[in-house]
């Protein structure tokens, strides 16, 4: 500052003085000859002092400087606050920024508007009829201010609005003689707000909720032309400033979530990662030793056996990384059919060996917009399931279907299986790493990722199960369109 003080001051008829505060004698003198009033980023009431400087001298021009972080937050306190100036210029303001040009336009406009109050004195134009607020000029004030503006009595009858609040409440108010509060606030929470009882007391600061939008309003009396109570209604829409606070708020607690889910699966791979590795490394050591061929193999399946369990562990951690990229990843069109046969290329041989057969009808809704990566982890997800929970006396049968049922897409996987007790068992089904029982391997998180990438887009999930009978999943997806 002291560098545009110094160059400003050089100019013919510019002089510099500091004001701390706006209440002694000598400062209001000191701004009624004023052409502008500076107010620097460190000012501690901002809101206050550009009240006050234009009861001081109504010419002035208001310059008010900003840090960046705290530009929005000042700049919308002043301009929601009662009785602000319109002459006032929001500068966004970095240490050394040279704002010579901001000066000189401030300049010039306060040069103007002084200009024209000697024109008006010389009555080249008519004096207004009364120096009293009326409604007119009221409304010419607060016409082009960016929140709207409602003046009311105190039976609650609407007077009159500006532009931005007819706006708000279009097209009741585009002609607001006999519009009453109730009709623009219908609902309960508005209709209970306390009005101010008097000048003087503090103004009425809510937020409510008014057809699907959330105003942030504020109430002031005000006394107008037959000084009957009369009440000042300012609203800002901050709907999109309560929509950005929920979706950062609902991704804290997404991250939350998978945070806890995390430090569960880190503890179960640390657990579950040790007991294959320990075996590896002795099975290993010992088929080294080992001169014994037959004995050799007998360890190599030991150690294969294991390796597998290592790879559905890190398999799980993958899968459960990705189910958290539903917003990242791509929207089209997806072929069940195709989608299955993709899946199914590394079953085939399994359900050979096994004597299995699977069955697979799409015909009835072939095709929806989703996730792809998504529909392929249902697929295999559940299949794998299928063929983990099978019931080794009768031949595997998985039954697949797809069908449109109102707002959603059904896939439907059934199998013969040894199923589940759902009564003993439901609480236990979709939680992560639980495994109900001890037949097949894995981490116990397939069905949970199911669940959550599936809820995720807006859809749900439903199973039937009867032990030694079968299961049947039926996943309820919505269009992502």
């Amino acid at each position: 500052m002291n560098s545009l003080e110094s160059r400003l001051s050089a100019s013919t008829g510019v002089e510099f003085r500091e004001v701390h505060q706006l209440s002694s004698d000598v400062h209001e003198n000191l701004l009624a000859q004023g052409d502008i009033f500076l107010i620097g980023p460190y000012t501690l009431e901002p809101v206050r002092q550009v009240q006050r400087a234009p009861q001081q001298n109504t010419m002035i021009s208001i310059i008010l400087l900003i840090f960046p972080d705290q530009f929005q937050k000042v700049k919308q306190a002043i301009q929601f606050a009662y009785n602000v100036s319109k002459n006032v210029t929001f500068v966004s303001y970095e240490l050394g920024k040279d704002i010579t040009a901001v000066f000189d336009n401030a300049i010039l406009r306060s040069q103007q508007r002084k200009s024209f109050s000697r024109i008006a004195q010389q009555q080249v134009y008519p004096k207004p009829a009364s120096p009293n607020l009326t409604y007119t000029n009221l409304t010419a004030f607060l016409e082009n201010a960016p929140i709207g503006a409602i003046v009311f009595d105190q039976q609650r009858n609407i007077i009159n609005a500006n532009f931005k609040g007819k706006q708000l409440f279009s097209p009741l108010l585009d002609v607001p003689g006999n519009v009453n509060w109730s009709d623009i606030f219908p609902d309960e929470q508005s209709a209970i707000i306390t009005l101010p009882p008097e000048s003087g007391h503090e103004p009425v600061h809510e937020v409510i909720k008014v057809n699907s939008q959330f105003l942030e309003i504020n109430i002031s009396p005000l006394n107008v032309e037959d000084k009957q109570a009369h009440y000042l209604l300012l609203l800002n829409d901050i709907t999109e400033k309560i929509k950005a606070e929920n979706k950062l708020q609902s991704k804290i607690a997404e991250l939350e979530f998978l945070n806890q889910e995390l430090d569960q699966f880190v503890n179960v791979v640390s657990h579950d990662f040790k007991t294959p590795l320990t075996s590896i490394s002795l099975l290993a050591e010992m088929g080294i030793k080992e001169t014994n061929p037959e004995k050799q193999a007998s360890f190599l399946k030991q150690i294969k056996l294991s390796s597998n369990k290592l790879r559905d562990l890190l398999k799980g951690m993958n899968v459960l990384v990705d189910a958290t990229k539903t917003k990242a990843e791509k929207i089209e069109p997806v072929d069940f059919q195709e989608r299955f046969d993709v899946v199914m290329a590394d079953y085939h041989q399994l359900l050979e060996k096994d004597r299995g057969i699977i069955a697979a009808d799409f015909s009835q809704a072939p095709c929806m917009a989703y996730f792809t990566a998504h529909i392929d982890s249902l697929f295999s997800n559940l299949i794998t399931n299928a063929i983990k929970y099978r019931n080794t006396a009768v031949p595997l049968v998985i039954e697949v279907e797809s069908r449109k049922e109102k707002d959603y897409t059904i896939l439907s996987v059934k199998d013969n299986g040894t199923g589940i007790d759902l009564a003993k068992n439901m609480n236990k089904l979709f939680q992560p790493f639980k495994r109900l029982t001890d037949q097949g391997t894995g981490s116990g998180l397939g069905l949970s990722i199911v669940k959550r990438v599936i809820e995720k887009s807006q859809g749900y999930l439903e199973v039937f199960s009867q032990p030694g009978v079968g299961t049947e999943f039926k996943v309820y997806l919505k269009s992502q369109v």
